[in-house]
């Protein structure tokens, strides 16, 4: 059985998925499995799924989201370790997954996650415990700084079958999920170094309101609904909105940050 499954999550995004693949090929120091769900593609996608080598499983069919997709993943896969890398997105070296796996396996945690690129930039990834700290605190713009991306995660299958992604988060449902397991009382393991490179163009840069009410029901659920919570997410919507929607969205926001 593999260490490690590597689920890839698909849609209409053949050039990025090849591009992830070859990431893949290029990993070592590590026993290793890839899955790529795809959404029902209509690009070519299934057409090259079929021309991959047997090693390689696969599924191509309608789905209801990417989470519903990465649930399918965590339920296929026989990794005792189980991470998501997406369409598009790419390891940040050669042996980073080897190193994440040296680090986890001599461990008690029940995820273990790295450092990432976006847009080129470096993003250090804060331990889960000083990401709920930082809430505690008021302080959003550091938690969503800090927050290690689900790319950069390893996990162990177990959780992921017992606690899967909640579908009613369209944008947010890792940052959803990281937080249960935290609350849960299970380990987690920072490891430093850059473990992935992170595309952009996900859901969260395309629906700024969606993604807003997400972190702002994550945001609750870890206890960090203060008024300098609530008033981040306020002045930000003020910072963003389109003036011929504003007034309406803050009154609609305001409705969501008193529930």
């Amino acid at each position: 059985m593999p260490k490690l499954t590597i689920v890839t999550v698909t849609f209409n995004d053949l050039d990025g998925l090849k591009h992830t693949r070859a990431s893949v090929l290029e990993a070592k120091g590590a026993d290793l499995e890839h899955i790529i769900i795809d959404g029902g593609s209509t690009d070519g996608t299934a057409d090259y799924l079929a021309e991959l080598p047997c090693e390689v499983r696969w599924v191509s069919e309608k789905d209801r989201g990417p989470y519903d997709a990465m649930n399918k993943g965590a339920a296929l896969a026989r990794g005792e370790w189980v991470m998501f890398l997406n369409s598009g997105d790419t390891l940040a070296g050669q042996s980073v997954l080897g190193k994440l796996l040296a680090a986890a396996d001599g461990s008690d945690a029940g995820l273990a996650y790295g450092d990432h690129f976006y847009k080129g930039r470096f993003r250090k990834a804060k331990s889960l415990e000083s990401l709920h700290e930082l809430l505690a605190d008021g302080d959003v713009k550091g938690w969503l700084r800090g927050h290690p991306c689900h790319q950069a995660v390893i996990a162990r299958r177990r959780l992921l079958l017992a606690m899967p992604f909640d579908l009613g988060f369209q944008i947010a449902a890792d940052f959803h999920w990281m937080e249960k397991v935290r609350s849960a009382g299970e380990k987690s393991l920072k490891v430093d170094g850059p473990v992935c490179i992170y595309q952009p163009g996900g859901l969260s840069s395309r629906s700024f309101l969606r993604c807003t009410i997400e972190w702002w029901k994550v945001v609750k659920l870890a206890g960090g609904s203060s008024t300098r919570c609530k008033a981040f997410f306020l002045k930000s919507l003020r910072k963003h909105g389109r003036r011929k929607w504003r007034t309406a969205l803050l009154g609609k926001i305001r409705g969501l940050l008193s529930l």
